[in-house]
């Protein structure tokens, strides 16, 4: 079992009428082409300003790693994304090649990421714990498996083992990726 210190740990599954396998293929296309992939979201957890915050903390590129849930999500809506802004003022459109689909008519954001690869790997939701919008630091008083669950689909977290308590949650990791510039964008 691996452990590293910064993660933005988010559940995936299939999305918008392409399986996994489809959107992996689609997304390693991409960073070919483009040198980066743009993985897309929704939500309140994770906006880019906590991304951009959360890699400032971190004072280097935090890991992305993915976990597999079954459930098939198609929002109503669902559409293109042509663009992206990094202060959500500025837009630039999206290279062609990129690929985003999702429900264009609530807010939606993007990551930037490198080198995604398939694993094989656990980590122990008990070492972590949230890097919050509320705090803008790590919160001490929670720990990722009290927090990582229920409608919380994707998390930035700081690996700190001590004080946990002695349960150990382990979570199975299907996919990690690089977080890189420009890390967090809106998208529209």
């Amino acid at each position: 079992m691996k452990f590293f210190p910064n993660i933005l740990l988010m559940k995936v599954g299939p999305y918008c009428g392409y399986s996994l396998n489809e959107i992996v293929k689609i997304k390693q296309k991409e960073e070919k082409q483009v040198g980066k992939f743009f993985w897309g979201y929704g939500g309140v957890f994770c906006r880019p300003h906590v991304i951009k915050s959360f890699v400032s903390y971190a004072k280097s590129n935090p890991v992305v790693l993915f976990t597999e849930t079954k459930s098939n999500f198609c929002p109503t809506n669902s559409n293109h994304f042509r663009y992206f802004s990094e202060d959500n003022s500025s837009w630039s459109p999206l290279d062609k090649k990129v690929l985003l689909v999702g429900n264009t008519s609530v807010p939606h954001f993007a990551i930037t990421m490198k080198n995604f690869e398939k694993v094989e790997s656990n980590i122990n939701l008990s070492d972590y714990v949230p890097f919050t919008s509320k705090e803008m630091f790590p919160s001490l008083n929670r720990r990722f498996d009290d927090y990582f669950k229920y409608r919380v689909d994707k998390a930035c977290g700081v690996y700190n083992p001590a004080n946990r308590n002695s349960n150990e949650k382990m979570m199975k990791i299907s996919y990690m990726a690089e977080l890189v510039k420009p890390y967090g964008v809106y998208i529209k």
